[in-house]
């Protein structure tokens, strides 16, 4: 169903949180999830009488309508107010189209405020490792001088003197006025790009200026044009992409080492049972890179065994986990991926995972309830991270080595504690991990001809972006895995981030072997390079690099993004800080499909403005599809008439 149809035909509850993807389940109705290691682990759940995710959303159903449409405000003590046919404004005279869109731009807020937060972290640690206060080394030299160069470093210092140079010119891009434009936008984005933004107006300054002013804007009485608040929204994304997403995977790739093509497994049947086990789970890799090098202490190894165990693993959580996949920790004591953000209370219920480390992002409340019943041991490393009853460890760049240790020792003073019913579902795929554009290019000889050449053969139609996360309503994973599937049989090549790479690796569509599932075309060159036809280009902080990948390639071909048969797919998008991704990518010119119907549709305005005259603006719009293949048909026709206007 379309955003528009949903709009007119009104917008019944069609939640019902099932799955049609598992195999292991005799019929849909039995299933809560994609994937069969899941649906194992809820059966364990329910038989033990403990609340999970999917248990809560059923009690929550059936959920409001206003709030589901983005009609119902509470900003001053006059609300809440709920817009309808009887009261068609609020008290203070807002309408259905202020109040929509004054609720979206701030839910993009939180969104690009998180992605603010992550690149300070990221930029703060670079600039203590080049003083030699911390564990870490510069890994990637190389692109240190390259992105120093570009934005006018001096290039003649040594090493840790122009990491810092870098890391604080980073730091004041986030803290400058609204009025001074983006360095990293004004010489990384694409010159047509630059240009229908300062048309716009759009072009953004300082991120925290610009969260300011936006957080400012939508306040109660202060902006009420539902337009401008758009053009805010869109203002914002563009600072998310090129600080929050392309700034952040730059620091980190200069820090941690550039993403190299390298082989792991995904799925909870990687746990093992004999060791002690210790979960990345969050966002950000800085604590669990440094607990990777904490492990292999022979000391600890001692105090390991000395306890029963025959070592210690790490397994990555969420993005995290897809951070460590990315950059080859598949050696070392890393373990391999246990998922994306719906199955943190499932990993703990094997009764198998001693710690979880918790970073920024998407540690949900509901996973302490399921530690109690457990002997899982909770600690946030994170400062912004606060949850009753949990051990904090903040990270502390300085100090992070010892806290490493400290971790470790904690997990295994856990392990000590864990019980005998341990269950472990069998379920494990392995996957390719590690694509970039750096990476891609190695594969392909140094140049992107090969895959331009593929392109224009139609051997590969197009390439989609299935991103971002997953979530109830549309079926855990369910939407994702389909949509993908139905891509790569159409000879259109998929690019993963996010909770969606952990779905896609779960499904086994990130090995070669996938490519029999592809089109011919596709096929061939997938068989060819011994690559999977889903790319894992890692975290929800890499759609970035994605960005980066669309760039060189409308360079390389010497057109605007908004030309290319490209486009970017979040089917089963959660939270704020997809708000702020999506937008991003309409601004950047592409097709963006979402699921599921994003809370605007009480407002024809603001409903109108996104899925049809944008495009107009930016060349890029949103298209909602629910249905998986009917959102393949719709991209896979956009794909086509791209493809004819470059004659190709």
């Amino acid at each position: 169903m379309g955003l528009l149809d949903w709009l007119v035909g009104g917008s019944k509850n069609e939640a019902n949180g099932q799955s049609s993807g598992c195999s292991s389940c005799p019929s849909a109705g039995e299933c809560v999830s994609a994937h069969g290691s899941i649906n194992e682990m809820y059966k364990v759940t329910q038989q033990k009488g403990i609340s999970t995710v999917f248990d809560r959303y059923k009690a929550q159903q059936p959920q409001c309508q206003f709030g589901m449409q983005g009609i119902c405000c509470q900003l001053c003590s006059h609300g809440p107010c709920r817009i309808s046919p009887k009261a068609p404004m609020g008290i203070c005279g807002a309408t259905a189209d202020t109040i929509v869109a004054r609720n979206f731009l701030r839910l993009e807020l939180h969104g690009v405020a998180a992605y603010a937060h992550h690149l300070e972290e990221v930029a703060k640690t670079i600039k203590a490792t080049a003083e030699g206060k911390t564990p870490y080394k510069i890994q990637d030299e190389v692109k240190l001088r390259e992105i120093a160069g570009a934005i006018g470093l001096d290039t003649t210092k040594d090493t840790n003197a122009l990491a810092i140079d870098l890391a604080n010119s980073v730091l004041n891009e986030l803290r400058k006025g609204t009025e001074e434009p983006l360095a990293l936008v004004e010489t990384f984005a694409p010159a047509t790009r630059k240009e229908v933004w300062k048309k716009l107006g759009v072009i953004p300054g300082g991120v925290h200026s610009e969260i300011r002013d936006g957080l400012t804007k939508s306040m109660t009485n202060i902006t009420s044009d539902p337009i401008d608040l758009l053009l805010t929204a869109v203002r914002l994304a563009i600072a998310t992409g090129y600080m929050g997403l392309v700034g952040t995977i730059t620091l980190q790739d200069i820090l941690l080492g550039t993403p190299g093509i390298s082989e792991s497994e995904a799925d909870l049947g990687v746990i093992d049972p004999d060791t002690v086990n210790i979960v990345a789970h969050g966002h950000v890799p800085l604590v669990a890179t440094a607990v990777l090098d904490a492990i292999k202490d022979p000391e600890l190894q001692k105090l390991a065994k000395g306890a029963g165990a025959k070592g210690i693993k790490l397994y990555g959580s969420m993005c995290t986990g897809e951070e460590l996949m990315q950059r080859g920790n598949t050696n070392g004591g890393y373990g391999g991926q246990l998922g994306n953000w719906i199955n943190q209370e499932f990993m703990i219920a094997t009764g198998a995972v001693d710690l979880v480390m918790m970073d920024m992002n998407c540690s949900i409340p509901g996973i302490k309830a399921v530690a109690d019943k457990f002997h899982t041991k909770l600690v946030s490393v994170s400062h912004i991270l606060r949850m009753a009853g949990v051990e904090n460890m903040d990270y502390t760049p300085e100090k992070v080595a010892q806290q490493a240790k400290e971790l470790v020792k904690k997990a295994i003073e856990t392990y000590k504690l864990r019980g005998k019913e341990v269950h472990i579902p069998q379920n494990k795929s392995k996957a390719i991990a590690g694509f970039s554009v750096e990476s891609i290019l190695g594969a392909l000889g140094g140049s992107l001809d090969p895959l331009l050449d593929a392109v224009k053969a139609g051997s590969i139609k197009g390439i989609v972006a299935v991103v971002g996360c997953t979530n109830n309503r549309n079926g855990h994973d369910t939407r994702g895995i389909e949509l993908t599937k139905e891509l790569i049989k159409r000879d259109i090549l998929v690019i993963n981030s996010g909770c969606m790479s952990s779905a896609t690796q779960f499904a086994g569509l990130m090995k070669p072997e996938a490519a029999e599932l592809a089109g011919d075309g596709l096929k061939g060159i997938c068989k060819a390079l011994g690559i999977p036809p889903a790319l894992n280009f890692g975290s929800c902080v890499d759609i970035g690099r994605i960005g980066v990948a669309v760039t060189a390639i409308a360079n390389a071909l010497g057109v605007d993004p908004s030309q290319l048969p490209v486009a970017a797919s979040a089917p089963e998008y959660l939270e704020q800080k997809a708000i702020a991704d999506g937008v991003f990518a309409v601004a950047f010119g592409l097709l963006t499909h979402i699921g599921p119907v994003p809370p605007v549709t009480g407002s024809a305005l603001v409903t109108k403005v996104l899925t049809e005259d944008i495009e107009t603006l930016t060349g890029g719009k949103v298209l909602v599809e629910e249905d998986p293949v009917k959102a393949a048909e719709a991209i896979e026709a956009h794909i086509i008439k791209k493809r004819q206007g470059l004659g190709i």
